[in-house]
C-alpha cells in the first residue's frame, strides 16, 4: 500500500484498538460484580477472553504495518473515554438491577463495535489492504455471536432479577415470549453459541 492508504488504514484499527480496550474495562468490572450468578460470570469470562484476542490482534496488526502516525492517538482516546467513562459512570450510580442493565450496556458497546468493524474492513478493501480486512470481519463476527447470545439470554435476566430483587412472582413464561418472537429471530441467531452459558432461574 501507498504510504496514505497505510495511514488511513492505520488509523482505523488505532480507534478500534481503543474502543475494544474501553470495552474491556467494563467487562472485566462486570465479571467480578456476577460472581454469585455462575452463568452470567461465565459468559462474561468468555466475552473478556475475545476482547482480549480482539485487542492482541489488533496491536499486532499495528506493529505489522508500522505504526504509522504513532499509533493510538490522543484524541481517540478522550473521545472513547468519554463515551464509555462518564457516561457508564452515571449509569452505574442509579442501577438497581445491575446485570440485566450491564448486558443493555455490553450490547450497546458491542454494537458500536460491530459497526465499527464494517467501517474498518469497508476501509481496508478499499486500500487493498486484504489482511486487515479479514482482521475486520472475523472479529466482527465474533462480536455478532456475543451480541447475539446477550439479546437470547436478556429477557430471562429481567425476569429472574425483578423477581429476586422486588419480591414478586412474575408471570410464567414472559421472557420465552420475548425470545420466541420471530420478528427477534434476526437479533438472537438461529441457536444459542455453544460458548455462551444458558441462563438459569
Amino acid at each position: 500500500m501507498a504510504d496514505k492508504k497505510v495511514e488511513i488504514v492505520a488509523q482505523y484499527v488505532s480507534d478500534m484498538h481503543v474502543l475494544e480496550s474501553h470495552i474491556l474495562q467494563a467487562l472485566k468490572r462486570q465479571v467480578s460484580q456476577a460472581e454469585d450468578q455462575p452463568d452470567m460470570h461465565r459468559a462474561l469470562q468468555s466475552y473478556v477472553s475475545t476482547t482480549e484476542q480482539h485487542i492482541a490482534r489488533l496491536m499486532s496488526r499495528l506493529e505489522a504495518m508500522g505504526n504509522p502516525g504513532g499509533g493510538i492517538g490522543d484524541k481517540a482516546k478522550q473521545g472513547v473515554a468519554n463515551l464509555f467513562g462518564i457516561g457508564a459512570a452515571a449509569v452505574d450510580s442509579i442501577r438497581t438491577h445491575p446485570i440485566s442493565k450491564d448486558l443493555r450496556d455490553d450490547y450497546t458497546a458491542g454494537s458500536l463495535a460491530v459497526i465499527s468493524y464494517v467501517m474498518l474492513r469497508t476501509t481496508a478493501l478499499a486500500c487493498n489492504d486484504a489482511q486487515t480486512a479479514t482482521l475486520a470481519e472475523t472479529q466482527m463476527g465474533e462480536t455478532v455471536s456475543m451480541l447475539q447470545w446477550i439479546a437470547r439470554s436478556i429477557p430471562e435476566v429481567v425476569v429472574r432479577e425483578l423477581e429476586k430483587e422486588r419480591d414478586v412472582q412474575l408471570i410464567s413464561g414472559a421472557a420465552k415470549t420475548v425470545i420466541n418472537d420471530p420478528k427477534l429471530k434476526v437479533l438472537y441467531g438461529s441457536e444459542p453459541a455453544d460458548t455462551a452459558a444458558t441462563v438459569t432461574r
